[in-house]
């Protein structure tokens, strides 16, 4: 018997459906649903109420999967919601496919808003298998920014407002150096913070702008570990928020070291306003700094975030040149009054160095390091379509 929209009826508040998974495999996705109907849900008895799926093919087909449908966590009255982590399994053959989730009272009635989801399914595991979106606005489109797909976009249809989020998960933690959240030439964050984390508890900022932003969210850093990134809104716009695709840049871990207070010297390179290095000792020629890039790449300039008291007095930069076996000089500055920020020659080096030319009383500090260094290969969810 068909459902009646009064009677049983689901709002998808938010979920995490990976936009490309691998045949034949069973996992969990988080769902938060809200009871719009008259009835209450049951978890159990007679009128049980469960979440399902179904696979449907690029023609529309019904592709016959395993069935594992999730019983409710607990009763659930009308106008509540609850959470829970519900078993999907995967068809068995590769392909694009339309993922519906949908939820079924009394082992045969089905819901009459199922949640329509695009998913890659691949034979073997790719660089984004496992990658989900969340938001707190418009979750049944998050999959949009994540689909590979250049004419699809998710929209948070309202105007923008702090408050509002959204997050992307990798599926496991990855070394990564850049990240690209690109919306189609308009609905641009008007004011954000972006944050990143490896585990989902521990979190610190990659890039903010509070007000009046015209641009894509794009962040280039020191290489961290993340699995989770999330886009804050800080600011009013009245008009709504887009995101049309999302792009990391895989990275090779940075290691830092020093003349001087050796074991400070990787809170230089960790990304944190709360953390810096400094030498712990007046300034002296010959007191260096140096970053090992983990492989070689095509560095064209550098910058030091340092407390002004603790700007370097004088300073050389200078690259290894493995084909030469050498160091060469990038940059110097005998006299130095200003924050370091210098651009010079493209160079292919893997170890970056930073001597001091000239004393001082005060101690050297550094609180961040950005090397600018050509950026190419950047993972894309269209790599999985």
């Amino acid at each position: 018997m068909p459902a009646s929209n009064q009677e049983w009826s689901v709002e998808f508040l938010s979920h995490d459906t990976p936009v490309s998974v691998v045949i034949g495999q069973t996992l969990t996705v988080n769902l938060r649903v809200r009871n719009t109907g008259a009835r209450a849900w049951q978890q159990s008895g007679r009128n049980a109420v469960h979440v399902g799926f179904k696979w449907f093919d690029e023609m529309d087909r019904q592709i016959e999967v395993h069935d594992r449908r999730t019983a409710l966590p607990a009763d659930l009255a009308p106008q509540h919601s609850l959470a829970l982590g519900a078993l999907l399994a995967t068809p068995k053959m590769p392909g694009k496919y339309k993922l519906a989730w949908d939820l079924i009272a009394e082992a045969s009635t089905e819901f009459d808003a199922p949640l329509i989801v695009p998913v890659a399914v691949t034979a073997a595991p790719c660089d984004v298998t496992g990658w989900r979106a969340e938001s707190n606005l418009n979750p049944a489109h998050v999959a949009h920014a994540l689909d590979g797909e250049m004419f699809t976009t998710w929209d948070s249809g309202a105007p923008q407002a702090p408050g509002q989020w959204f997050r992307v998960n990798l599926g496991m933690p990855r070394v990564v150096d850049g990240v690209q959240f690109l919306s189609p030439g308009k609905g641009f964050p008007c004011g954000y913070v972006l944050n990143a984390s490896p585990d989902g508890r521990a979190w610190n900022s990659l890039a903010r702008v509070a007000r009046d932003n015209a641009h894509d969210v794009v962040a280039v850093f020191a290489p961290q570990r993340i699995q989770y990134l999330q886009i804050d809104l800080l600011a009013n716009a009245e008009a709504s928020w887009q995101i049309s695709d999302v792009l990391i840049h895989s990275a090779t871990m940075w290691t830092a070291s020093a003349s001087h207070n050796f074991a400070a010297a990787a809170c230089a390179i960790d990304n944190r306003d709360d953390s810096l290095w400094t030498s712990d000792a007046p300034q002296s020629p010959a007191m260096w700094f140096q970053i090992d890039l983990g492989r070689i790449e095509t560095v064209s300039g550098i910058a030091l975030a340092s407390p002004a008291a603790h700007l370097p007095a004088g300073y050389r930069i200078t690259t290894w040149n493995a084909s030469a076996s050498r160091w060469q000089i990038a940059y110097e500055k005998s006299r130095n009054d200003a924050p370091v920020n210098v651009s010079f020659g493209a160079t292919p080096t893997q170890f970056v160095n930073i001597q001091l030319l000239a004393a001082s009383d005060r101690p050297w500090s550094i609180r961040r390091v950005d090397i600018e260094r050509e950026m190419e290969s950047w993972l894309d969810p269209a790599a999985a379509r």
